[in-house]
């Protein structure tokens, strides 16, 4: 066999391996805070399916559509019968889906496991599909560095090992950018522009956010205009005119093709997602609260600090290899040597324009900004960065032009290993990850960046093997599935309205009903709403505390070794501050 033939299937199978490898292992380890309402989610819409009752297929302005056929193979795959029940649409926010597979002999932790996997799955073959695309700029093996750096991002692994729609979102923009990149600039060949529009669509069903794609979308077109503009400015307009538009019809096509419930109701489905998206970004809630769109409340945050607040963020949590390549790949578009030709241009435009499409849309936006909406940011930075690493290596390696190949591929090995070791060190999670420079200066030991549940399966683990755990109760903030799903007792939620000084009766009464009280020290112990309740339960002795890296994440209190006078305490709580 060709050599060159051979290397390109060995080039996929160890990508493929690398990609998997850190993905999988311990899916069953722990839950985040939103995944059990995916499922949930989920459930409906593999419920939907069945029934035939595709209008309800929508989930406000996400809309999660990808996410939802990843839980619907998840189903299929564990407990495909749970439509054939007639127990209708569960509510999510309830959990009542939980108790309803409790009680057919089915696991929500074994089903979240399922649907991981898949999601895994899916994102090793989207990253595989995106090297497809770099390979037409830079060698093969290049664009194999790139992509495991880029995969290797301690955070976005994290997320990616979520059942989340951010990770598949990030791929499926970028895949399009890219392939219509090498359309425009390189090979005017049709299957890029399906692959460009297609991927456009879907990410624009994963979630409304994906919209952010249109500006790097529109400079490369009104690159590509400028390019043509020597055989007619009007002529070039025209052309990609018809590009554009070609586009846009197969982006639409792919919406309404991949989501059941464009098929039978679009106006419910565009207005549940773009109506909550409006409503989420110009009036600060969804519409469950805000009740309507009304164009008088419109305001956006227009003083910067939205923006710079989410650089810092992305900046805290890429880790120095992210700095170092970033800031080399930004010498690449001065280079004159034409091994750069395919890169400094279009590919260089779209690597930089998309973080701050998606960053300046969400800090101007007034709705809730969580890390890991920017999670495009990340990839294409990374990506950015491994094209920037690879630079330096070629500079260095042309002072060793006899063995300067093999110098860049050991390079190539080092910096894939190092980026990697910045994740594994925080398995399970990986998210958890703090750039240990930044760390070391401005560092809050008592609180994580952005809690996502992580140490709620430690304090469900603890209690379960205690004496008697299946008959007792705790009470916990953020119960559901991060908790509940490894904790055999009864776990009732903490509702924040307990400490808002006028329910006292109410928490009082939750605490006493309760074996064990569990506080999610990482979130309720932030200076704000929460800290009069801390404080008042600084008067009783935990039974046991859950550190992760150095910071308190959980406090475990036994209810009938609390003293009186913390309820008197309790009683007594001030209003808390909104």
């Amino acid at each position: 066999m060709d050599r060159k033939k051979l290397i390109e299937p060995i080039l996929y199978l160890v990508l493929l391996i690398a990609l998997l490898a850190p993905r999988l292992p311990g899916l069953d380890s722990y839950t985040t805070l939103d995944e059990p309402y995916w499922l949930s989610m989920g459930a409906n819409f593999y419920y939907a399916l069945g029934q035939r009752e595709f209008q309800n297929t929508v989930y406000e302005y996400q809309p999660a559509v990808t996410t939802m056929w990843v839980v619907t193979a998840g189903m299929l795959a564990y407990f495909p019968e749970y439509r054939g029940f007639g127990q209708g649409y569960l509510d999510y926010n309830k959990g009542w889906m939980d108790g309803f597979l409790t009680d057919h002999a089915k696991s929500p932790l074994t089903l979240l496991v399922f649907s991981r996997v898949i999601q895994v799955f899916v994102i090793a073959i989207l990253f595989l599909i995106l090297y497809s695309l770099l390979q037409r700029f830079v060698p093969k093996p290049v664009a194999a560095f790139v992509i495991m750096f880029a995969s290797f991002d301690p955070f976005f692994m994290g997320q990616s090992r979520m059942l989340d729609h951010e990770a598949m979102l990030s791929l499926f923009v970028m895949i399009s950018l890219l392939s219509l990149t090498i359309y425009l600039a390189k090979e005017r060949r049709i299957g890029f522009l399906v692959l460009s529009g297609v991927a456009a669509g879907i990410a624009q069903i994963t979630k409304s956010s994906a919209i952010a794609i249109l500006l790097p979308a529109g400079v490369l077109f009104l690159t590509q205009i400028l390019q043509e503009r020597g055989d007619g400015f009007w002529k070039a307009v025209l052309n990609n005119a018809k590009i554009l538009a070609f586009w846009l019809v197969l982006l639409v096509g792919a919406y309404i093709l991949f989501w059941p419930g464009m098929w039978v109701a679009p106006k419910k489905m565009l207005y549940e997602v773009y109506g909550n998206a409006f409503s989420y970004a110009f009036q600060g809630a969804r519409l469950t609260v805000t009740g309507d769109l009304e164009t008088s409340r419109f305001s956006l945050e227009t003083n910067g600090a939205g923006i710079l607040s989410l650089i810092e963020v992305i900046v805290r949590r890429t880790t120095p290899l992210t700095w170092l390549g970033v800031l080399f790949g930004f010498a690449i578009p001065f280079t004159r040597s034409d091994d750069w030709a395919g890169v400094r241009g279009r590919l260089f435009t779209l690597l930089w324009m998309t973080p701050i499409a998606f960053i300046v849309m969400f800090g101007i936006a007034r709705g809730r900004n969580s890390p890991h909406y920017l999670l495009c940011c990340y990839l294409a930075l990374n990506i950015l960065a491994g094209l920037g690493w690879l630079y330096v290596l070629k500079q260095i390696s042309n002072r060793f032009a006899a063995r300067s190949q093999q110098f860049q591929y050991a390079g190539f090995a080092v910096l894939a290993i190092l980026q990697l070791w910045s994740a594994v060190s925080f398995y399970p999670y990986y998210y958890t990850y703090e750039n240990p420079i930044l760390a070391h200066y401005k560092r809050d030991a008592s609180f994580p960046l952005f809690p996502y549940g992580e140490g709620l399966e430690f304090a469900g683990q603890y209690l379960a093997s205690l004496p008697d755990a299946k008959n007792s109760t705790a009470l916990v903030y953020y119960s559901r599935g991060s908790f509940s799903y490894y904790y055999p007792g009864i776990t009732t939620g903490f509702k924040p309205y307990y400490i808002d000084g006028v329910h006292a009766d109410d928490l009082l009464h939750a605490i006493k009903s309760a074996n064990y009280l569990v506080v999610y020290y990482a979130m309720q112990g932030q200076p704000g709403k929460y800290r009069p309740y801390i404080n008042a339960l600084s008067g009783a002795k935990p039974i046991h505390e859950v550190w992760i890296d150095g910071r308190k994440y959980v406090i475990i209190y036994k209810v009938d070794e609390i003293p009186q006078s913390v309820f008197d305490a309790l009683a007594k709580l001030p209003s808390a501050p909104q």
